[in-house]
């Protein structure tokens, strides 16, 4: 009798076993194909950047001085302060006349 009611729950617990390492086997092989996918995604974007990288770095390199140039003119007390009346007469604005 104990020896029935053993082996009926040793079926049992090797049934759900088997069930949980199938369920374990399906969710692995999709959290693979879900990495693969990301893989190649990041792939993709690595390659596009190393592609248009070489261009990047180089405009950088020509836009650094002609930049810091601008930024060491607009620094003085003159341009910064004439710098709003210039941008209202580019811009079509009249001066605003306090009354």
């Amino acid at each position: 009798m104990l020896f029935g009611l053993g082996a009926i729950l040793l079926v049992a617990a090797g049934i759900a076993c088997w069930r949980a390492s199938r369920a374990a086997s399906r969710s692995a092989s999709a959290l693979s194909a879900y990495a693969l996918e990301e893989a190649s995604a990041l792939q993709a974007l690595a390659a596009r950047l190393n592609e248009h990288g070489f261009t990047l770095q180089h405009t950088s390199a020509e836009l650094s001085p002609k930049l810091s140039e601008l930024g060491a003119f607009l620094e003085r007390p003159l341009v910064a302060a004439s710098l709003p009346w210039v941008l209202r007469r580019l811009f079509g604005r009249p001066l605003k006349r306090r009354s």
